[in-house]
């Protein structure tokens, strides 16, 4: 190609602003010149920009809190975990696993959102927690305080007063005799009475079951015959008198 001196280009009569540098164009194989002129615009035409770069980062960035807007801090935030899906997953798991511990350990079906129903009638049913334990502070409120605490302790203990044993006792005790079986509560002592009482006492059985002294006494000064009245099987005492006479 054919050069030329910078004097023999042709004249560019128009100058933009962001002009850099006139270059001379052999558009018909250097035998004419045009002028050309390199501007910011096409010299750096797919370069990004100060103010491009600046959006982009902004972009990304997004708002995000300065201790979270850098890979590194991300990264760190993870705990350096290249797995950190993985991982996360596995606590989720974990955790799905307490919440189905706590579910059944309430009496409550997973993702239950109330108590249910119950049998009473203190507790309204499909009620939270906070309200079920609301009615019943409520209810054991209401139905004491400590006067009537104090009134409840005392009749507890006359009660063991009247039942001849001390109080947190959860026997008789021992007896003497040998018809109530030591260590026994009340309703089994009652028991062994009412079934010696009705031996005892049988229909028929009440002479038969006197006691004879097979030694020899002395005649007592006063004494008396028991007979029994043949209408109602009752036994009667006669004095000796009777007979003597």
């Amino acid at each position: 190609m054919a050069s030329k001196a910078l004097s023999e280009l042709t004249a560019v009569t128009s100058v933009g602003d962001d002009d850099l540098l006139y270059v001379a164009d052999t558009t018909d194989g250097g035998s004419s010149f045009t002028g050309k002129k390199v501007t910011r615009a096409n010299l750096f035409s797919g370069i990004a920009t100060e103010s491009y770069v600046t959006t982009q980062v902004s972009n990304l960035i997004d708002g995000a809190p300065d201790a979270l807007n850098t890979l590194n801090e991300l990264a760190a935030a993870l705990n350096d975990d290249a797995s950190a899906a993985s991982s996360l997953t596995a606590l989720i798991n974990a955790n799905e696993t307490h919440i189905d511990n706590v579910a059944t350990l309430s009496g409550l079906a997973k993702d239950s959102q109330d108590l249910g129903t119950f049998t009473g009638t203190t507790i309204a049913d499909s009620a939270t927690i906070k309200a079920a334990l609301q009615t019943l502070e409520t209810a054991v409120e209401s139905k004491g305080n400590a006067t009537s605490l104090t009134s409840l302790t005392t009749a507890v203990g006359d009660l063991n007063t009247l039942t001849g044993v001390s109080q947190n006792d959860t026997n008789l005790g021992s007896f003497t005799g040998s018809t109530i079986t030591d260590n026994v509560g009340i309703k089994s002592a009652i028991q062994a009475l009412e079934t010696a009482v009705e031996t005892k006492h049988a229909t028929g059985g009440n002479v038969n079951l006197l006691s004879a002294n097979t030694s020899a006494d002395s005649e007592p000064a006063g004494w008396h015959f028991l007979a029994v009245d043949t209408s109602d099987g009752s036994i009667k005492v006669i004095d000796k008198t009777f007979l003597e006479a």
